[in-house]
């Protein structure tokens, strides 16, 4: 091991930026569809197996795309009018599809609470990490979640042509996250990361002003609930979303991953935002993991660290997305190495 795993409170200390010199890791290890299949587990262990983990991560039974993983049948995003039938929840046509079957869906929305047993994988993680940070996880918060039960087309329009039905669905989402939240809590996390894809290459996939009436509350009211669970607030966000940075340091963000290579200038986010957030700061996996050469991949963390590093701390490191299956193995080895030797 190049070093030993951060204790907890060493990444409560990071993330709050109370403590320099630490920039765990977490997230670094991401094989992308396709990694594994092209170099073997093996492979990818070997390169692997000496650099740590700083966070830990669990996850809870989460509901099915169109069936459900429990005897509960209603666990999953589907209704009784589309579950089972072929594809999935995130296709891009959607699953609820017509407003005037809102009704029945709300009626047999998946409820964590009535579902024994799904948080005990989560409390078998925290069990086996005394000590350790551990980060409750899942994927899709609030637009990802809209577009996979609407549709990405749909639920664009929706924001304009059906407010209220998209503002009714949408407390039904953050009422589900809640107790998801709850559960992870029982359970003993200390962090929930989830992810929302808000923008494209160059901007929003919204105005501004559409997040602020539509997102922004959902996210203020399920940030206020994680806070009162004693839990840090983590979010995966793809995309150049500067727009809108201000608004989640506003409600109380406390970590905000990737900050995205090419889609987002480093430097003026660092100058404007440093300090303020923690950046979980995501290595290009677009271009320079996969294209460049392990010393120009050993540069780009220590750039990454020179632009977000601060004294009192605030920074983690991690991969942008997925590493891709075209990556060189040395270059990811490069990469996992120097965000291991990494002391501010």
């Amino acid at each position: 091991m190049l070093r030993q795993p951060y204790d907890k409170q060493t990444v409560i200390d990071v993330i709050e930026r109370r403590r320099g010199g630490a920039v765990p890791l977490a997230f670094h290890k991401w094989w992308g569809e396709g990694l594994e299949e092209k170099y073997g587990h093996d492979s990818l262990e070997n390169i692997s197996a000496d650099i740590p983990d700083d966070v830990v991560t669990a996850g809870f039974i989460t509901p099915g795309d169109r069936q459900s993983p429990t005897d509960d049948p209603t666990y999953c995003w589907s209704y009784s009018g589309t579950r089972g039938s072929q594809g999935t929840a995130k296709d891009a046509g959607g699953i609820l599809t017509d407003w005037e079957e809102l009704p029945r869906y709300l009626e047999e929305f998946p409820d964590p609470e009535k579902q024994p047993g799904i948080f005990e994988p989560a409390k078998q993680v925290v069990d086996a990490h005394g000590g350790r940070y551990v980060l409750g996880h899942w994927w899709f918060c609030f637009y990802e979640r809209l577009w996979a039960i609407r549709g990405m087309e749909n639920v664009l329009m929706d924001f304009l042509l059906h407010p209220e039905e998209l503002k009714a669905l949408s407390r039904a989402i953050l009422e589900h996250h809640k107790k998801a939240v709850r559960g992870l809590a029982a359970a003993g996390v200390d962090g929930i990361f989830v992810s929302d894809d808000l923008g494209a290459q160059s901007a929003l996939m919204m105005s501004p002003d559409v997040f602020r009436t539509f997102l922004k509350p959902l996210y203020r009211e399920l940030i206020e609930e994680i806070h009162s669970c004693g839990m840090h607030f983590w979010l995966h966000t793809c995309g150049n979303v500067t727009q809108i940075v201000d608004d989640f340091i506003e409600i109380g963000l406390d970590v905000i991953h990737p900050i995205q290579a090419g889609t987002m200038d480093l430097e003026e986010v660092s100058a404007a935002y440093g300090g303020r957030i923690t950046f979980f700061a995501g290595f290009d996996v677009q271009h320079l993991l996969p294209e460049g050469t392990p010393q120009q991949v050993r540069q780009g963390v220590r750039d990454l660290v020179r632009i977000f590093g601060r004294p009192e701390g605030g920074l983690m490191l991690a991969a942008g997305n997925g590493i891709l299956p075209g990556t060189p193995l040395e270059n990811i080895r490069a990469f996992l190495d120097e965000a291991a030797r990494i002391h501010l």
